[in-house]
């Protein structure tokens, strides 16, 4: 298993250094960067090579979106495309969609709409697809989506998409939220291909996970061992004061995962 750091393109450098396997990076900030910025973070990255392997939140958008009357998919596709190119020049392989603002629904009748999501999801696996990525679609908790809460929701969305790099990915906060079972892990493991960890208690805060908090990840850890689990996680938290006690700390809640 490959242990990432999330931050931003400032924290790009202190997430190596502390021992970090990968960074994940915010895609919206990538995007937005001026050629001049971009070209100077490409060098970065291109000298210290340490690989960007996740991009996370790939719109930037905090209000109901997709299924708001006159939404077109195709609305976004320059956007995408640029995002998506500029990741796929910094190496990163997996795109997550999360944005559960977006894709709330405002009322019980919103989800006569779905076609257009799913159009949305094939228009972006399509572009993904072509710069070598995976397209992540993520379960968030009722506290930030009414719509696709569980890992086995996120699983009939990929079984319509039916792209073969749309996967989906686990998120400990999230399982909590949703009350979804751990076992859930195991039983969709072929569909999984990235999994997020923090304290899970605390809200809007996300902490660092600590040994000696007060929340038991034994169950979490016991499942994606059982899972058999081995590709990329990343510590989705807050930015740390001290990025190198935050490693220190969050390698002995994972232990020998």
């Amino acid at each position: 298993m490959r242990l990432g750091g999330f931050g931003f393109v400032a924290d790009y450098e202190k997430i190596s250094a502390a021992g970090y396997d990968f960074a994940e990076l915010d895609m919206p900030e990538i995007e937005g960067l001026s050629e001049e910025n971009f070209g100077h973070f490409r060098d970065t990255v291109d000298r210290l090579g340490f690989p960007v392997l996740t991009g996370a939140r790939i719109l930037p958008v905090a209000e109901p979106l997709f299924f708001v009357d006159g939404f077109a998919p195709t609305d976004w596709k320059e956007y995408l495309t640029k995002t998506c190119k500029r990741a796929q020049i910094l190496g990163i392989r997996k795109v997550i969609l999360g944005n559960g603002k977006a894709r709330s629904h405002l009322s019980e009748g919103d989800i006569r709409k779905e076609g257009t999501f799913i159009d949305f999801l094939r228009m972006l696996a399509d572009i993904t697809g072509n710069n070598g990525q995976e397209l992540i679609l993520e379960p968030l908790g009722p506290k930030y989506s009414n719509y696709i809460n569980t890992i086995p929701e996120a699983a009939r969305i990929i079984e319509e998409v039916d792209l073969s790099n749309v996967f989906t990915m686990a998120d400990l906060r999230h399982m909590i939220w949703s009350k979804e079972p751990f076992g859930d892990l195991i039983d969709y493991a072929g569909y999984i291909h990235h999994i997020h960890i923090d304290y899970p208690s605390s809200y809007p805060e996300r902490n660092y996970p600590r040994a000696d908090d007060d929340f038991d990840y034994s169950g979490f850890v016991k499942a994606l061992k059982e899972s058999k689990y081995d590709d990329t996680l990343t510590i989705e938290a807050d930015i740390p004061e001290d990025w190198n006690k935050a490693h220190k700390q969050a390698i002995e809640v994972l232990g020998d995962l």
